[in-house]
C-alpha cells in the first residue's frame, strides 16, 4: 500500500496477488501474467513485544535478488510505521524510483497512534478482501472497533465506507443501512484526510451522481 503512492512505481493490487498464495508457480512466471518487472515477497513474524519482518526483490527476468534485508523491531506503533517507511524507501531506491516531496511526506505519514487500532484496521481489510458475509460483518465490527480506540483514523472511516457500500450486494444488509453507514464515514474520512487515496475511494463509492462519482475515482 506504501508502495502504491509512489507515482514512478507501478503496483498490482493484494487481491490480485494473494492468489499465487501456495501455488508453487515461479517468480519470473508470477511475474509475467502480472505484467511486472519485479516481485516483492516477504514474510512477517510477531513474537509477543517484538517483530521480524524479512523482505527481498527479485527480479523477475533472472530470478535474482535486487534486494534484501531482515528487520529485527520492538512492535510499537512507531516503529511499525518506520519500519514501513525505510523498506518503501530502500525498494524505491533499488528500482531507482524519484520521490517527491509529497510522496516523501505521504510514506512517513502515521495514519495512527494506536497500534490496536492498526491491528483492528488490518484485520478488516483482510475480512473486506474475502467478499464472504459472516467476514465482512466482522471486518465492518473491526474498522469501528478501530474508530472507537482512535476517532481520527481516516483509513478505519473508510473501511467502514467501503464495507457498508459492498454488504448490500452480497446480502449482508439493506442498501438503506449501508448508506446510513456509508455517506458518514466516507465524509469523515475526507474531512480528516482530503488526500489520502482511501478516503477519495470512500467518498467516491457513496456518490449518487455518476459525473461526480467518476471525478472522484
Amino acid at each position: 500500500t506504501t508502495l502504491a503512492r509512489i507515482g514512478g512505481l507501478k503496483v498490482i493490487s493484494r487481491t490480485s496477488v494473494s492468489r499465487y498464495e501456495g501455488s508453487g508457480k515461479s517468480i519470473p512466471e508470477i511475474a509475467r501474467e502480472l505484467g511486472v518487472a519485479t516481485v516483492m515477497e516477504g514474510a512477517v513474524q510477531r513474537a509477543g513485544g517484538t517483530v521480524r519482518i524479512n523482505v527481498q526483490l527479485i527480479d523477475a527476468v533472472t530470478d535474482e535478488h535486487l534486494w534484501a534485508e531482515i528487520f529485527d523491531r520492538e512492535l510499537t506503533t512507531e516503529s511499525l510505521f518506520a519500519i514501513q517507511s525505510e523498506i518503501t524507501e530502500k525498494i524505491a531506491a533499488a528500482l531507482e524510483a524519484e520521490l517527491t516531496p509529497a510522496e516523501e511526506r505521504s510514506i512517513h505519514a502515521e495514519p495512527t497512534d494506536n497500534l490496536e487500532a492498526y491491528s483492528a484496521y488490518l484485520r478488516g481489510m483482510r475480512g473486506l478482501e474475502t467478499r464472504e458475509i459472516e467476514a465482512m460483518r466482522q471486518a465492518l465490527a473491526d474498522f469501528q472497533h478501530a474508530t472507537e480506540l482512535d476517532p481520527d483514523f481516516a483509513l478505519a472511516w473508510a473501511g467502514i465506507a467501503q464495507v457498508a457500500e459492498v454488504m448490500p450486494s452480497w446480502g449482508g444488509m439493506t442498501r438503506e443501512e449501508g448508506r446510513a453507514l456509508s455517506v458518514p464515514a466516507a465524509e469523515r474520512a475526507m474531512a480528516l484526510a482530503p488526500d489520502l487515496g482511501e478516503a477519495n475511494l470512500a467518498l467516491a463509492l457513496v456518490l449518487e451522481d455518476r459525473e461526480e462519482a467518476i471525478a472522484q475515482y
